[in-house]
């Protein structure tokens, strides 16, 4: 006797192979199937440094011999605002070189809170870097100081005349890597 497909074998080798395929893909996809939930708070940090001013306007008509003072703060906080973060920074000057100029950096008062740059500064080109401030976090802090630009009275050339400087200061600041133990 010969088997021949009619169409109710048709309909149960297809009901036989879809249940076969649902209990497989079942039991395989139920392995890898996680479900997670979680819930975290977080806070990011207010930093609000990494500026630059031109200086180039508080130097104009400088003469040989003559020395100006600058004032300037570097702070970790904004309106009310505190850093949440410890942040490194540096002080950068830097000229296109026109004038014979010389820069110092000063703390004009002590600094209580965090640890101010470190004098003599490198020197790179025409920049003048001065690295290691450091501003704490959480807690409000300010370092003041005195840039003082001087032009030695040896370098009263003719040949300064008339010469423009552009003069720029910058804060870099950097979020300080927390340490592990």
């Amino acid at each position: 006797m010969k088997k021949y497909l009619t169409k109710k074998r048709i309909i149960c080798y297809l009901f036989c192979f879809i249940l076969v395929c649902t209990a497989v893909l079942g039991i395989t996809y139920a392995r890898y199937r996680t479900e997670v939930a979680g819930a975290a708070a977080a806070s990011t940090a207010d930093v609000a440094l990494n500026s630059s001013i031109d200086l180039s306007s508080a130097l104009k008509e400088m003469v040989p011999g003559e020395k100006r003072e600058i004032l300037f703060s570097v702070t970790n906080q904004k309106d009310a605002s505190v850093s949440e973060v410890a942040q490194e920074y540096s002080v950068t000057v830097t000229s296109t070189g026109n004038l014979p100029l010389t820069y110092e950096l000063a703390e004009k008062e002590a600094v209580s809170n965090g640890k101010s740059v470190e004098s003599p500064p490198s020197v790179q080109d025409l920049s003048y870097v001065w690295t290691g401030g450091r501003l704490p976090h959480g807690a409000a802090a300010v370092h003041t100081y005195t840039l003082t630009v001087s032009w030695p009275a040896a370098q009263a050339d003719g040949s300064y005349a008339d010469e423009f400087d552009r003069i720029t200061l910058t804060v870099d600041a950097k979020q300080v890597k927390p340490k592990t133990n």
